[in-house]
């Protein structure tokens, strides 16, 4: 009997990617410890579990912006972006200043961009040859220089400083970590290990699971794996690259021969719906890695300044969300405030003083379900949307 070789190649490709996937969903379901968190006490950033979303390279920021900005929304569907400063390809530029506008952009739409390396070295490999010293000094520092010194063309936002690491090539040993966490981050994401589950407020290695076409993801085993997180408690991290419909064909960014594995590393934004569709239909929350790891950020330093003001330890390194968590009245005024961007933490806020600021945008407040008194007077917008406040 004739065996067609296209039908018999098509199977075992079918027959690997169920026993992988299904062999990783046992996996995780074996080292899965459940618990019965009553659902009338779930707090998102605190104990309501949920996904976070990676993606990784960003010399992919025009497929990031295309097509992730409006499927991820504003502050609705948050994920987190991890940059390098160098290109890929394309003679190993830097990114150009369009490129920095566009990933500021997706930050000021309630993304994280977290660090990924400067140039996107293999932690092992540069830290054995050259030392770990070095690769920190080149790698980590190097970025965070680069970051600290660009800001958006027309608005002048700059980047948050990174609160967490993923490692490039999923490649990193005991020593990469030891020397990151927690000197220069709080939380740095790799590659899959025993639940591939993260807890709240986690500090230091998180695991996550590579939705890529590279892996040929299983959506029935990635909902079956978001489902332990729901029963667990905890937090699924799923990394990915670009965001690219199937019928784009990498080749015809021009980038050559040598980035044709990097053209596997997609997933397409039908297959992210899917996953964002099933979260929802779960009750799963959607977290940036930073807000994982139970850390608050802000845009805007004059914010930032003040909220520190409120916690018990004004000078630590991180603002934890639990504290704001816990506040219900701020007296915001008069701050020169332009950005509220970190207000969405303040989740028990009953009210909120924001009079004689900068501020133009008011749309986070709707993330403030128990706000009941608020001012807002002598801001650029004249009116607050106040018929989309639960509680005002």
């Amino acid at each position: 009997m004739k065996i067609d070789l296209k039908i018999f190649k098509s199977f075992m490709e079918l027959y690997y990617n169920w026993r992988y996937w299904g062999n990783l969903y046992k996996s995780m379901k074996r080292h899965s410890q459940f618990n019965n968190t009553n659902k009338e006490l779930s707090l998102s950033y605190i104990n309501k579990p949920g996904i976070a979303f990676s993606f990784d390279d960003s010399y992919r920021i025009n497929d990031w912006y295309q097509y992730g900005k409006d499927l991820f929304g504003y502050y609705d569907v948050k994920v987190t972006f991890n940059i390098n400063a160098i290109h890929h390809f394309e003679g190993k530029r830097k990114h150009t200043q369009e490129e920095i506008d566009k990933l500021l952009e997706l930050q000021s739409s309630g993304h994280e961009i977290a660090h990924h390396g400067y140039k996107h070295r293999k932690a092992t490999d540069y830290s054995n040859e050259f030392g770990l010293n070095k690769w920190v000094e080149d790698e980590i520092v190097s970025l965070f220089n680069w970051m600290e010194n660009q800001s958006h063309s027309i608005t002048k936002e700059k980047f948050k400083k990174p609160v967490s690491f993923a490692f490039p090539h999923f490649v990193y040993n005991f020593d990469n970590i030891k020397e990151l966490i927690p000197r220069h981050f709080k939380i740095a994401r790799g590659h899959m290990i025993k639940d591939n589950l993260t807890s709240f407020n986690h500090t230091g290695f998180a695991p996550s699971i590579c939705l890529d076409a590279f892996y040929s993801s299983n959506l029935y085993f990635v909902k079956k794996m978001m489902k332990i997180a729901k029963k667990s408690g905890r937090n699924l991290i799923i990394t990915s690259h670009s965001i690219l419909p199937k019928e784009i064909d990498w080749a015809d960014f021009g980038w050559g021969e040598e980035s044709i594995k990097s053209g596997t590393w997609r997933t397409t934004p039908t297959t992210i719906q899917a996953i964002i569709d099933a979260a929802r239909k779960s009750d799963l929350e959607f977290y940036t890695t930073s807000e994982v790891a139970g850390v608050a950020t802000f845009i805007d330093p004059n914010f930032e300044k003040y909220v520190r003001k409120l916690i018990s330890n004004p000078s630590a390194e991180w603002i934890p969300i639990s504290e704001l968590c816990l506040i219900k009245e701020m007296d915001l005024s008069n701050k020169g405030i332009s950005n509220l961007d970190g207000i969405q933490y303040f989740i028990n806020l009953e009210k909120l003083n924001l009079n004689n600021n900068k501020i133009t945008d008011f749309r986070l407040l709707e993330k403030l379900p128990k706000l009941k008194g608020l001012n807002s007077d002598n801001n650029p917008v004249k009116s607050v949307p106040r018929k989309r406040l639960s509680g005002v």
